[in-house]
Order: structure tokens, then C-alpha cells, then sequence
């Protein structure tokens, strides 16, 4: 009885080792893409991110009003990200 023991023992040691390790390499890459910050994007970067034209971009942004711009961009985006237009650099800025 006392080998069955044993042998259960190292199993549950191993199965425990491998939960950790799974833990330890889900919070690393979690916490990796949690400190990744969303680049300002061109007109042209922005109309590829959402698969629009550049010349959508300009009339949606010229149309409407910069909440609902945020709106539309949140809508055409495949992660759900709002993007808002600054005149002072020409960029667009990720909006959550």
C-alpha cells in the first residue's frame, strides 16, 4: 500500500507544479498586455484598423460630433476601441 501511496503523492505533486506554472505564465502575459498602451494612430493607420476608407474617416469625422465619431469608430473596430481626432497633432487617440 505504502508504494500506491507514494506514487499518488508525486502524481499530485506534478499536477499541482503544473497548475502554478500555468498560473505564473497566464498572469505574466496577462499582465504584459494589461501595460501595453494603444499607439496614436495616422488617418491611414486608422482607416486600415477599421476597414474603411481614409475618405470615411474624414467625412464621418467632419459630420458628426466628436462623441458620436468616437461612437462610429467603436462600431467599425474588431476590439471594440473608440478613436478621437486631435486637430493640434492630426492623430487619432484611442478612446475606451
Amino acid at each position: 500500500m505504502k508504494p500506491l501511496t507514494e506514487e499518488i503523492l508525486k502524481i499530485q505533486d506534478y499536477l499541482n507544479n503544473q497548475l502554478k506554472q500555468t498560473k505564473k505564465s497566464y498572469n505574466n502575459s496577462y499582465y504584459q498586455r494589461s501595460t501595453q498602451r494603444i499607439q496614436p494612430l495616422t488617418e491611414e493607420s486608422l482607416a486600415t484598423r477599421l476597414g474603411v476608407s481614409v475618405e470615411a474617416i474624414r467625412e464621418q469625422r467632419n459630420q458628426l460630433h466628436p462623441p458620436l465619431f468616437v461612437a462610429w469608430c467603436k462600431g467599425k473596430d474588431k476590439s471594440g476601441m473608440g478613436w478621437e481626432f486631435n486637430k493640434n497633432t492630426g492623430l487619432y487617440y484611442p478612446v475606451s
